[in-house]
Formats: structure tokens, sequence, C-alpha cells
């Protein structure tokens, strides 16, 4: 409650309480008791609209705190992804010219330039032990190309990932789609014939924050595919 409010009601209080010392025997015709009681009225009635618009200052009091709180932490969300971008903007710049410059196209340097996206996807990104990334031919649900990459030793992979399993996890509300012991991230283009898969295993670390740039990786590797296989 601010001061000035508590003035009010104190001023409030005093004439309740010496009102009836200050009220003469007659105002006109009416006598002193009902003039007191009219008095009294009064004052009790400006209390109570005064507590109720107080009331009603301090609701929307919270509510614009509540307003700048969210806001603040938008604010901040955004600087950090602005940050966030900046510190990759060296690795997009990776992904797209400079791995096609270094490249003569051959079968080893076409693998070498999947295998930089992954490291990217892997090591930078998401962190994870080793990634996968598959090719699948949409009218037959056949592999046409895949690549693996290890962050360290060698990965046997114990359980595989279905072409159909893969197809259907689309349809997953959530960006980054679940499947078993797996983090799946398709290429954002829903059409081509062709269509690429990120294959990552499940990580302690939330991978949504991460999701823009994995599906940066995923749509650049597509690219790379239908222009180096296509």
């Amino acid at each position: 409650m601010s001061k000035f409010i508590k003035i009010i009601y104190f001023l409030l209080f005093v004439g309740l309480v010496i009102h009836p010392h200050l009220v003469p025997d007659h105002i006109g015709i009416l006598p002193k008791a009902y003039a007191e009681s009219l008095l009294t009225i009064f004052i009790l009635g400006a209390g109570i609209a005064i507590y109720y618009l107080h009331q009603r200052e301090v609701k929307k009091s919270k509510k614009l705190q509540e307003d700048l709180r969210i806001s603040q932490g938008k604010l901040l969300d955004s600087f950090k992804y602005i940050g966030s971008v900046n510190t990759r903007l060296p690795l997009f710049k990776h992904l797209s010219s400079e791995l096609l410059a270094s490249s003569k196209y051959t079968k080893q340097h076409k693998k070498i330039i999947f295998n930089n996206l992954l490291a990217t996807a892997i090591v930078s990104i998401a962190k994870a032990k080793w990634g996968l990334l598959r090719f699948v031919e949409i009218s037959t649900q056949r592999t046409v190309k895949e690549f693996l990459y290890t962050n360290g030793d060698y990965v046997l992979l114990t359980q595989r990932v279905g072409n159909r399993e893969l197809l259907s996890a689309r349809k997953q509300p959530s960006n980054i789609k679940d499947l078993g012991e797996f983090q799946v991230v398709p290429t954002s283009d829903e059409e081509i014939t062709v269509q690429g898969f990120l294959i990552l295993p499940k990580t302690e670390s939330n991978l949504s924050d991460e999701y823009s740039f994995l599906q940066a990786v995923v749509d650049q590797s597509q690219l790379f595919y239908k222009y180096l296989f296509a």
C-alpha cells in the first residue's frame, strides 16, 4: 500500500471519529442524529470506494509488471539466439561455398563433403557420439545414400531405424522427431522425391534449442545431394 493511500485512510478514520463532535444540533430541518448517520455512511462509502479503486490499480500494476517480465524474458531469449547465431555464422559459411570450393567431386571428395556436414551437426551443434545422414526414395522407401560419422571410436549400431519409421515420423508435431533411442531431423522439403534425414542418438542435452541449426545442416545436405548425386 502506497503512502498516499495510507494518508487518505488515516484522514477518513479521523473524520469518522471526530465528525459527531463537529455536526451541529440541526442542519436545516435535519436532526443531528440523521446528519451524523449520513456523514458516517459517506465516510465509509468513500473508504470502500478508495479500497476498490486501489485494488484495481494494484492489479493493473501487477499485470504491467508481469507483461514487463515476459517482455524482458523474450528480449533476453532474442539476445541469446542472436548471440548463438553469430557464433555459428562461420559454420554456415563452411557448410556452403567453402565445402564445394574445396572439393573435386570425386567419390572420395563427395564423401568428405557429407562427413564435414555430419561433423558440424554432431560435434559443433548436437555434441553427440555419432550421426547418420540417410537419403530415402519416397516412392519405394529405399535407401539410396547413407553417410555415418562418429565422434571418436567406431560405433556399431545395435538398433536400426527403418525407412518406414522415418517417413512416419514426419507426422509428429515436434521439430525433433522421437524414434525410440534416436532423434531425427528430416529435410524441410516434403515434396522432393529423395528426402534426407539426420539421425542422432538421444543425448542428455535438449536438442530443441538447436533445431534451427540442425535443420540448416539437413537442408544443406539435401541441396548437396541434389547437386552431387541427382
